[in-house]
């Protein structure tokens, strides 16, 4: 099975969609029988990481690598437990949450000789100030495989105003990071937008695949 490595500046939605892709891929029915394996990596950003639905995945079939001394949502420890390398090119599906920005690619650094058959995607959001624009999703695109060295093999639209998200601002962001999709010769290999949405622009949909969520895992009601 596949080892995916997911990059993203924090804001970017990049850890809600480590969740749902994990949460999608459990119900697929060809992975019945196939663990999957989230590795939290984030020791820059204490709150919004995968690992405080620990409990959640875990009652779906979801283990949860995190602190190296636990993963209560409190501690803000930079220790992380890479236990989950034993499970990388083995018959199972290992998602690597990188920490938010560049420098998140540093936690790769014990991971890089496990490696064999990956993906490696970076989430974008036109709405954040550090990727508003294809210039700097280009930039950031070439930083991270600098900094890695490793190549990107794949982009994610995660285009949104939380609440606010409109079809129009998933159909402006897609014609944005088509234009770098096509610049770095990069794939979009996923839009994740919330499914009333999804509804009244399916056949817009420009990437490979859409990852539709109906509640978001990582935030409250009030946050």
């Amino acid at each position: 099975m596949k080892t995916y490595i997911i990059a993203g500046f924090t804001g970017s939605g990049k850890s809600e969609f480590v969740v749902n892709f994990a949460l999608n891929l459990r119900k697929d029915p060809q992975m019945a029988n196939e663990r999957v394996t989230i590795a939290d990596l984030d020791v820059i950003n204490p709150y919004f990481r995968s690992r405080e639905r620990e409990k959640h995945l875990n009652s779906v079939g979801i283990e949860v690598y995190g602190g190296a001394l636990g993963n209560d949502t409190g501690q803000d420890v930079p220790h992380l437990n890479y236990g989950f390398t034993s499970r990388i090119g083995s018959e199972e599906c290992v998602i690597v949450d990188l920490a938010g920005g560049v420098l998140g690619v540093n936690a790769l650094a014990n991971v890089y000789s496990f490696l064999k058959d990956y993906e490696f995607w970076a989430v974008l959001n036109a709405y954040r100030p550090e990727t508003y624009t294809a210039a700097k999703m280009l930039l950031f695109i070439e930083q991270l495989q600098e900094k890695s060295r490793i190549p990107l093999t794949g982009l994610v639209n995660n285009s949104h105003m939380l609440w606010d998200t409109t079809a129009e601002h998933i159909l402006s962001s897609q014609k944005i990071i088509l234009e770098v999709s096509k610049a770095a010769n990069l794939p979009l290999k996923y839009t994740m937008l919330a499914r009333p949405i999804y509804e009244q622009i399916s056949g817009q949909i420009a990437s490979e695949k859409v990852l539709l969520f109906d509640t978001l895992q990582l935030r409250e009601t009030w946050q």
